[in-house]
């Protein structure tokens, strides 16, 4: 009897135990601190080489390594501003990132064991103006910068001006979106109510001509909020659907995609091609994939952080990352991670 009164003691006292385990705080690990973000408005998403992540925010740049993030929103960095684009340039014992913001061009310096910064604006330098919208680097490392009062072009830290086709100047005149190169060397500069400025450059502008209605009639709409080019052929997201451009001409080899095609919504911010092929469209109301002729729409209800989707990237992996006016979504294996 004395026995199985102990045993009985002992088996409530190992309950007791086991309760204060789960439910007392002094047993609960310890979590690290949480990175804070510098701000929840991610405008665009680049992965370098190695596979990090890099993002635009409202307030500077952060990046994440798959582990650990870091923030450069700081004044040795000089991003502590919001950052409208950013793009790399690599090059044989060179890397760089490129970022747009409101107070000129910036870049990162990657060097071995530090970085260091460079900074292009209106005081010291003949960039049209200080107010950046995009940027992008072609294969023989020549800047196109979309300024509020043109598209300024650095090559070989020489400065060159391009306002779009004679007559029209529709770059000095819309805020330009987006910066596309395709493979053939025309590069297209899309504008937020003047269409898309297509044009070579070499030592001076040649073969510009403009993407407008009503020539250019699968175009859905001249405000243009993004561009991407894959291969000869480009994508356009617009306020009123996305748009498919095969070739150079410019009235035909327009492909139309509306919410009558199956897209979640006609406010497109974002394109992405991924490795299989897929499109993936980021809206204001959520997320579309175009596999082959067949949509799925993915929105908050599915996992996606946030309806509005500012930037898409595709990893090396063929996982996706979105970002949003909350945060960053990543999708992988069918499955959703928030930031």
């Amino acid at each position: 009897m004395k026995l199985n009164l102990f045993f009985r003691i002992l088996m409530m006292m190992a309950m007791f135990t086991l309760l204060a385990g789960c439910n007392g705080e002094d047993n609960d690990p310890v979590a690290e601190e949480e990175f804070v973000f510098p701000s929840k408005v991610i405008n665009h998403i680049t992965i370098d080489e190695s596979g990090t992540k890099w993002f635009a925010t409202e307030k500077g740049i952060i990046s994440f390594d798959g582990n650990t993030w870091k923030s450069y929103t700081d004044d040795q960095h000089k991003t502590t501003g919001p950052v409208a684009d950013i793009v790399f340039e690599i090059a044989p014992g060179m890397k760089k990132i490129w970022m747009a913001t409101n107070s000129g061009l910036s870049a990162f310096n990657f060097e071995t064991d530090k970085i260091s910064t460079s900074n292009y604006n209106t005081a010291k330098d003949d960039i049209l103006s200080d107010s950046v919208s995009a940027i992008n680097v072609d294969n023989k490392a020549v800047k196109y910068v979309g300024t509020s009062k043109g598209l300024s072009i650095l090559k070989n830290e020489k400065w060159d001006k391009f306002y779009g086709r004679n007559g029209e100047e529709i770059l000095a005149t819309y805020k330009i979106s987006s910066v596309a190169i395709a493979n053939n060397g025309y590069i297209y500069a899309a504008t937020m109510g003047g269409g898309i400025s297509r044009f070579k450059y070499t030592d001076a502008v040649s073969g510009a001509t403009t993407y407008n209605l009503p020539w250019a009639g699968g175009l859905p709409s001249e405000n243009v909020l993004c561009a991407i080019a894959d291969g000869n052929d480009q994508w356009y997201g617009t306020d009123s659907g996305a748009a498919f451009h095969a070739g150079e001409l410019t009235k035909s080899g327009w492909t139309t995609y509306t919410r009558e095609e199956g897209l979640v919504c006609d406010t497109v911010y974002a394109i992405a091609k991924d490795l299989a092929g897929n499109v993936w469209f980021g809206t204001h109301k959520g997320v579309s994939k175009l596999i082959g002729d067949q949509w799925q729409n993915i929105t908050k209800a599915d996992g996606l952080l946030d309806n509005k989707v500012n930037t898409i990237a595709i990893d090396k992996d063929n996982s996706v990352w979105f970002g949003t006016d909350k945060g960053i979504s990543h999708y992988s294996g069918g499955k959703w991670v928030n930031y």
